[in-house]
C-alpha cells in the first residue's frame, strides 16, 4: 500500500497543487476510517514536500487537521446512533450486564482515552466508536480531538520539513514505535485479564 500511495504522490507533485492539497484531505479521512491505512507516512511526507515543491505549511497543517477532525466527528456520530448497539459486532465486544460499569467509566475517562489513543496504533477510531456509544461530553470531546490531532500532526509535518530527503528516517521511527507499542499493549491486556481471573478465584 505504501509504494501505491508514493507512486500516486509522485504523479501528483508534477500537476496541479490542488490535487495534492485534496489528496492530502482525503488521506486523512481513510487513516481515521480505514486504520490500516498508512495516514502517518503521508503526513511525513506533506511537510517534506512543502520544502521540495514549496507548499504552503499552514494550508498543509489545515487541511490534514480538518480532514481528520471531520471523519472524527463522524465515527464518534456514528456511535451515538441507537441501531448501533443492537448490532453483532457491538454485541460481541460488550457484555450487556457489563456496559452500564463500561460507559460510566469510558464517562469518567473517556477524553483523556481519546488523547492518548492517537498515540497508540489502531486503537483511535475505535476509542472514538465507543465515545459515541457512552455519550462522551460532546464540547469536550470535540475540543480533545480537535487539540490532539493538532499536536499529532503538526509534530508529524514539522519532523517532515525538517527531515527532507531523510523523511524515510521518522517512518522507521514510527513502525519500530508501533510495534513495542502493539506488544506492550498485548501484554498489559493479557495481564489485566489473567490478574482479573485470579482475583476471581481468590473470591469463589
Amino acid at each position: 500500500m505504501e509504494n501505491i500511495i508514493l507512486n500516486i504522490i509522485d504523479k501528483l507533485v508534477g500537476g496541479n497543487k490542488l490535487f495534492l492539497y485534496l489528496f492530502f484531505f482525503f488521506s486523512q479521512c481513510l487513516q481515521v476510517i480505514f486504520p490500516p491505512y498508512p495516514g502517518d507516512m503521508v503526513l511525513v511526507i506533506e511537510g517534506y514536500l512543502s520544502e521540495l515543491v514549496n507548499l504552503n505549511i499552514y494550508y498543509i497543517l489545515t487541511i490534514a487537521w480538518f480532514g481528520t477532525f471531520l471523519s472524527s466527528l463522524m465515527l464518534y456520530k456514528l456511535g451515538k446512533k441507537e441501531k448501533i448497539l443492537h448490532s453483532k459486532f457491538i454485541k460481541f465486544i460488550f457484555d450487556t450486564k457489563k456496559f452500564l460499569k463500561i460507559k460510566n467509566m469510558f464517562n469518567k475517562y473517556g477524553v483523556a482515552a481519546i488523547f492518548v489513543s492517537k498515540f497508540i496504533p489502531g486503537i483511535y477510531s475505535f476509542t472514538l466508536l465507543i465515545a459515541g456509544i457512552c455519550e462522551t461530553n460532546e464540547k469536550l470531546t470535540y475540543l480533545t480531538i480537535g487539540i490532539v490531532n493538532i499536536i499529532h500532526h503538526t509534530l508529524l509535518i514539522i519532523l517532515g520539513k525538517i527531515l527532507k530527503e531523510n523523511w524515510a528516517i521518522i517512518i522507521n521511527v514510527i513502525k519500530a514505535y508501533n510495534k513495542y507499542v502493539i506488544i506492550a499493549t498485548i501484554i498489559f491486556v493479557l495481564s489485566y485479564v489473567l490478574l482479573i481471573r485470579i482475583n476471581k478465584k481468590k473470591f469463589v
